[in-house]
């Protein structure tokens, strides 16, 4: 075994032989691996942007690659795990793929959202040569199993729950360019529809799909409650429905309104596929975190530097309460920033949600009330 470990030390790449020594507890890394000792990167793939296509105002695709010669195995429909490091925080988002397996890239779609501080910076901080980390592809929102590109599909998508429809599309015209395939696809106005050039081009080259787009909005910004997508506007307009496979994905409400038309029209339930925006796995924080190592540097030199191991896991501050550390608290959910505390060394992943903004991130601040630590930290406690 240790001749094994000997060898495999020289030749392996240091993330496989992360992954491998999982198995073979004898190895041991050649040399300290940034970050090795957060657990939420641990089983993490390295990935560099290598293209950012704009598809409109809010959205972007980014086209990666895996570091060190990995390669994903993924289906059309599913999602990855985004984890970017911002100073000390590692923040995590869901993704799905655009991009479909046989087109050998991978390539996921971002749309920015509201006062979202990982779709805003993906949209307009990401640069080409850039890294972050994924995790491996997951969901069911997926084609069946057996000869899926012989069945007839509707599908149905608002906003940018384009992104996986548009994947399973392309898998699906890459194995039938003759696969039958409607696509209902509501959006505020023609500007915002993510696809729309290629979707239209896809319509005139496959003569077994066709796309039907609903603008929801006036002219100008008002919304208009009858151009509104539902479950009942979509059957009206299918001649068979019940011999069709659904797919929908989009903002809850939508996708449960159209589930219930459907299911009353009598549509099976195991014909009738669903996918709704969603954060990253909360069981991340419950089965990927264990307890660490924190060191609280008092705030003047006149102070007291306390050294703590967890018993168990739980936010910072709720480590410098047991441990006698004072940290000002208000809140306690993330919103008012009285917790804000800087990390001197180390990686902490926040819950969401939260107010912290990526400018303090960078600057190596966090918000004790949510902040969990993925490694040994050290943090420097405020006041004066």
């Amino acid at each position: 075994m240790n001749r094994i470990a000997k060898t495999l030390n020289q030749t392996v790449p240091g993330r496989l032989l992360q992954r491998v020594s999982r198995v073979l507890p004898g190895l041991r890394s050649r040399g300290p691996t940034p970050r090795a000792n957060s657990t939420l990167l641990l089983n993490a793939y390295e990935a560099v942007v290598t293209k950012i296509q704009r598809e409109t105002s809010r959205a972007v695709t980014v086209e990666f690659e895996l570091l060190e010669g990995f390669r994903l195995n993924y289906k059309a429909g599913q999602c990855v795990t985004l984890s970017l490091p911002v100073g000390p925080t590692l923040f995590e988002r869901c993704y799905s793929f655009s991009s479909a397996p046989h087109e050998e890239r991978y390539a996921i779609t971002v749309q920015r959202i509201f006062n979202g501080r990982v779709s805003s910076y993906l949209n307009t901080g990401l640069a080409v040569g850039d890294h972050f980390y994924i995790d491996d592809p997951m969901g069911d929102f997926i084609l069946p199993a057996t000869h899926p590109e012989d069945q007839r599909y509707v599908m149905v998508a608002a906003g940018a729950g384009i992104v996986p429809i548009f994947s399973l599309i392309n898998d699906l015209l890459g194995k039938n360019p003759l696969a039958d395939i409607q696509l209902v696809y509501a959006s505020r106005n023609q500007e915002q529809a993510i696809f729309f050039r290629q979707l239209q081009r896809l319509e005139r080259e496959h003569p077994g799909f066709s796309v039907r787009f609903q603008f929801t909005r006036k002219d100008g910004d008002g919304h208009d409650p009858y151009r509104r997508l539902n479950g009942e506007k979509i059957l009206s307009r299918l001649a068979d429905p019940t011999s069709a496979r659904f797919y929908i994905c989009g903002p809850y409400g939508l996708v449960s309104k159209c589930t219930e038309a459907f299911q009353k029209a009598g549509i099976p339930e195991s014909r009738i596929f669903i996918e709704t925006f969603t954060k990253a796995p909360a069981h991340l924080i419950s089965e990927q975190l264990k307890p660490r190592a924190i060191t609280f540097l008092p705030a003047t030199v006149l102070g007291k530097t306390v050294q703590v191991r967890q018993r168990q896991v739980e936010t910072i501050l709720e480590t410098a309460r047991r441990s006698g550390v004072a940290i000002p608290q208000q809140c306690t959910v993330g919103n008012c920033q009285t917790c804000k505390i800087r990390i001197r060394s180390g990686m902490v992943i926040m819950d969401e949600p939260n107010s912290l903004s990526l400018e303090d991130a960078r600057q190596g601040y966090v918000l004790g009330c949510v902040s969990y630590p993925c490694e040994s930290v050290v943090v420097k406690l405020p006041g004066g």
